[in-house]
């Protein structure tokens, strides 16, 4: 039985509206990288058990991406997980990441 995680990137309310401008959110789980949305969720279907998420920024122009850090994450069987990623007051801490079971 598959799980889901649904992961929302949120700029801090600071330098939202810069990261919004400037910036494309990237999620990753278990090392597989996709864009996202501010503000909006990207559901990732994934297999229960221990999973690997980190959020960070990608400027436009540039390749590197900024911010991600690992966060383990526990998902049981048919559970949807949501998640939301939220960079810090100065744009290059790291985004911390939070889950709330459903």
């Amino acid at each position: 039985m598959s799980s889901t995680l649904v992961i929302v990137p949120r700029g801090h309310w600071m330098n939202a509206w810069f990261l919004g401008l400037c910036a494309v959110p990237v999620i990753s789980v278990d090392g597989q990288e996709r864009t996202g949305r501010w503000g909006m969720p990207t559901e990732i279907t994934v297999e229960p058990g221990t999973r690997t998420v980190a959020v960070g920024a990608h400027y436009r122009g540039t390749r590197p991406v900024l911010g991600a850090q690992d966060t383990t994450i526990e998902v049981g069987p048919g559970q949807q997980l949501t998640v939301e990623a939220r960079n810090g007051l100065v744009n290059h801490e790291p985004f911390t990441v939070t889950a709330e079971r459903k």
